[in-house]
């Protein structure tokens, strides 16, 4: 069955062009896929470093805000007068207390407030869960890890992250980070006080909130120590120190990306590195998002694809169907002429090639109708001379005399009816051997009433006929035994496979310019199958005299064929139990009109 698909000129035409169009299509969407993500990833990382550019300089400024913030007690040089002389006087005490009070009320994002003075060893403290201002004399400030960075580090500040070091455990989730401010006198550098503010998250928190699009996404922000300050999801924090990511930052370059595996999912980071306090934000980014767009890429690309595809080989079968056609056409043609139908031709529309192809084919067909009509002349002839040595072998004349000397007899016997039927074939005789292949309508008529009387002796009441004759078609020239054969075939192949009565109708008509000759009977009819069969017998061609084929209604149609072309034609309708109706169709053709033509 493949052998045979792939056999067709089209067929292969269309998997030639179809595939030579998915192998491109297939090569375009591969180019543009990659490209396109390859340019989609680029700008997506591009666009978040822009992002984190811009979040990290607003972190910077809110940073330097809280700085800021923090040495608003140096400004005020009667807060530094009562630290520096006398804080624990009632006044200076009560002037330091409501100082503080403003600071912390001054915004909403300081959780808690303490200021420590080293002289005094006291601690003012208020925070939002407790609104009153307390005074407390804590233990052991000098020696720790806060202390000693605020008082003796860059700038005399610090800034500790709410993750505690070492472990990285959580001490307080709303908490940002906690910045340390060391007031300091100038002589000496003593430290006077240190304020401590605990930053909420909220601002941070809304920084970040518009950066952070999809579920799953994550900002860190690493100091200059590369060490975790803060998260936007707390539940990844032990998955994120297992991942090592702080050992990323090693190099100098101000923003950059990379691939990393935080527990069991694979992210895209993304990290900017602000120029002045070296902080580093990150963005981490699920693969699977980006990958859930390039997804969706890859699917639009196939969706066009296919839709080209398809309008591609909708297209190909066209023009490969347009390309064949003519060559179908001229096959089918060849099987009629390989059938025995010379008739045909093809028309020469379409491409050059083609048009000569039906051009040579035309021309091989009318040479081999000539030479087949030129065979079968010769063979007509060789028939005819046959018949004229039998007819001079059998000596007519004397046939004639003989029958009617029988006739003679029979009369004077009494035997009237004999007579009768010996005289109708000595007329049916002469007939058969008179000259010429076409006789006029009224003779041919005589001659089937003959016929038919012989045929009543035989069947009696079982075969009748009715004749209908138009007057003006009695000069019309019909070929001989045209009618005749028409009429035995009812007989044969009907009136003797049937038991009822059977009725004969013979109807000639003038039709414009042809005659038309009408036999039909009411037998048993053919069936479809044995009527197309008997077709096909009568357009195989002419008359080949092989043995066992006689003179019936094959020799008829092929005798019309020769003597009038394609002016003329024989049809046959029937159905079962309907019949069987035999049309000729003729020119009309008089005596007077032979002679004009010269035809004998």
């Amino acid at each position: 069955m493949l052998k045979n698909f792939f056999n067709r000129l089209a067929n292969q035409l269309i998997v030639t062009f179809t595939v030579t169009i998915i192998i491109f299509i297939a090569v375009l969407i591969f180019v543009s896929y990659n490209r396109t993500n390859e340019i989609l990833i680029n700008d997506f990382i591009s666009s978040n470093k822009s992002i984190l550019k811009l979040l990290n300089q607003n972190y910077e400024n809110y940073v330097a805000q809280i700085d800021e913030l923090s040495i608003t007690f140096r400004k005020d040089s009667q807060f530094m007068e009562y630290l520096t002389t006398d804080p624990t006087s009632y006044s200076g005490r009560t002037y330091l207390q409501n100082q503080i009070k403003n600071l912390f009320y001054s915004r909403n994002d300081i959780d808690k407030l303490q200021f420590y003075i080293p002289k005094t060893n006291t601690c003012f403290t208020i925070s939002r869960r407790n609104d009153k201002l307390r005074t407390e004399t804590p233990q052991g400030i000098p020696t720790q890890e806060w202390y000693k960075k605020a008082t003796e580090g860059e700038y005399f500040r610090y800034i500790e992250p709410s993750l505690s070091k070492g472990n990285y455990s959580v001490k307080d989730e709303r908490t940002f980070f906690t910045f340390y401010r060391t007031l300091v006198s100038i002589p000496g550098w003593r430290p006077l006080g240190i304020i401590s503010l605990s930053i909420n998250r909220s601002v941070m928190d809304k920084m970040i909130r518009d950066t952070l699009k999809q579920p799953g996404e994550n900002i860190c922000i690493f100091d200059r120590d590369n060490y975790l300050f803060y998260m936007s999801d707390l539940d990844l924090l032990n998955p994120i120190l297992a991942s090592n990511i702080m050992n990323q930052f090693g190099g100098e370059e101000s923003s950059g990306d990379f691939r990393i595996k935080i527990g069991d999912r694979d992210y895209l980071a993304v990290f900017d590195r602000s120029s002045k306090d070296d902080w580093k934000m990150v963005k981490l980014i699920p693969l699977s998002l980006v990958n859930y767009k390039l997804r969706q890429i890859r699917n639009l690309s196939l969706i066009i694809g296919g839709i080209f595809l398809i309008a591609f080989m909708i297209l190909i079968v066209i023009v490969s169907n347009t390309i064949t056609s003519p060559v179908r056409k001229l096959t089918r043609q060849m099987e009629k002429v390989g059938s025995g139908n010379f008739t045909v031709r093809v028309e020469a529309r379409g491409s050059y090639e083609i048009v000569r192809l039906a051009e040579r084919f035309n021309f091989m067909v009318n040479q081999i109708n000539e030479l087949i009509n030129e065979k079968y002349l010769a063979e007509l002839n060789e028939k005819t001379a046959r018949l004229k040595a039998l007819e001079a072998q059998i000596n007519p004349h004397f046939l004639y005399n003989s029958l009617q000397a029988i006739a003679t007899r029979a009369v004077l016997g009494g035997m009237k009816d004999i007579s009768q039927m010996i005289e109708a074939l000595a007329y049916i005789l002469r007939y058969c051997f008179k000259e010429g292949d076409r006789v006029k309508i009224g003779a041919e008529i005589d001659q089937i009433r003959k016929y038919l009387m012989l045929q009543k002796v035989r069947y009696e009441e079982r075969l009748s006929v009715e004749i209908e004759v138009e007057e003006d078609t009695a000069p019309v020239m019909i070929p001989k035994l045209s009618i005749q054969t028409l009429v035995e075939n009812s007989v044969q192949h009907a009136l003797e496979h049937m038991t009822g009565n059977m009725l004969i109708r013979i109807a000639i008509r003038n039709t414009k310019d042809s005659l038309e000759i009408k036999v039909s009977d009411n037998g048993p009819g053919m069936t479809p199958v044995e009527l197309e069969r008997v077709k096909g017998q009568m357009a195989e061609g002419p008359w080949s005299g092989q043995p066992g084929e006689g003179i019936g209604l094959k020799n008829l149609a092929s005798r019309l064929r020769l003597m009038y072309g394609e002016t003329a034609g024989l049809r046959l309708k029937s159905a079962p139990g309907q019949g069987m109706e035999a049309i000729i169709t003729l020119p009309l053709v008089t005596r007077e009109s032979m002679v004009e033509e010269g035809i004998q």
